[in-house]
């Protein structure tokens, strides 16, 4: 009977990794979406603006255009420094490019400065 117990409780407990795995996996996919989708949203204003990557890339002081499609596919992150010169290059309001940058890459960070915000607090 023991035995029985034993394996019963071995069970739900690889039922309730699973179900983590299987939420975490969702979590990660969620995430690659955001990202992928902010990254399709900087290449549209990059070709509008009439930027190459390689153009783009010495606009911004970024030494190779590798990094620009690393960041426009959502695989990549913006070097420290570099935000404000990538929402001006692309003509766009600083604020407005880094909330987008916030929520892709930091969806947390971004619903509690939003979260303030709405209820009129100091971030």
């Amino acid at each position: 009977m023991g035995e029985i117990v034993s394996i019963h409780i071995a069970q739900m407990k690889a039922a309730r990794h699973e179900t983590a795995d299987n939420a975490a996996r969702e979590r990660m996919s969620a995430l690659r979406e955001r990202r992928a989708a902010w990254g399709r949203t900087i290449r549209q204003r990059r070709v509008e603006c009439g930027f190459t990557t390689r153009t783009l890339a010495d606009a911004v002081g970024i030494a190779t255009p590798t990094l620009v499609s690393a960041i426009e596919s959502g695989r990549g992150r913006l070097p420290e420094g570099v935000l404000t010169g990538w929402a001006l290059a692309l003509g766009m309001e600083p604020s407005d490019f880094a909330a987008g940058y916030l929520a892709a890459f930091e969806p947390d960070a971004f619903a509690a400065l939003r979260q303030s915000h709405e209820e009129g607090r100091p971030a």
